[in-house]
């Protein structure tokens, strides 16, 4: 009886890891393939982690499937999203369909913010030094005093 509940959270767990496979080979963009890969795969884990609890249900392995699991559900979709971040602007192009992109709008408020900073104090930093865009300041990638 046992095995016939753990089958159930594993079957399904593992049907989610393909489909999340099959995502990675037929979706358009690396930014919906990174969805269907953080999103599928992470519950399908999290649904074959609960299989083997059923199989194997002892108290330490509870609590090693609950860290599992908690870390799973923390790591995965942070993880996606970073790569879809850094994706983005490394410059992997969206696809024809895509309709929004949040990212530009983003960097072009960043950027227009960016621009006003630099007009607002055109002689460097509060305390006169260099400014953002100078050698030595905090974009240039100097050293501050040594």
């Amino acid at each position: 009886m046992r095995t016939v509940l753990a089958a159930v959270p594993l079957l399904v767990g593992t049907g989610l890891i393909a489909v999340s496979a099959l995502g990675l080979l037929r979706l358009p963009d690396v930014y919906n393939r990174m969805n269907a890969v953080a999103k599928a795969a992470s519950l399908g884990v999290v649904c074959v982690l609960l299989g083997v609890l059923v199989l194997v249900f002892d108290v330490r392995s509870a609590v090693v499937i609950a860290v599992a699991v908690g870390l799973q559900l923390v790591s995965a979709p942070v993880g996606g999203y970073a790569l879809a971040v850094a994706s983005y602007r490394a410059g992997s192009p969206l696809a024809a369909v895509t309709r929004f992109d949040d990212l530009a709008d983003a960097d072009a408020d960043a950027d227009a913010d960016a621009d006003a900073d630099a007009d607002a104090d055109p002689d460097g930093g509060p305390d006169g030094g260099p400014g953002r865009d100078r050698p030595g300041g905090a974009a240039g990638g100097g050293s501050t005093g040594g």
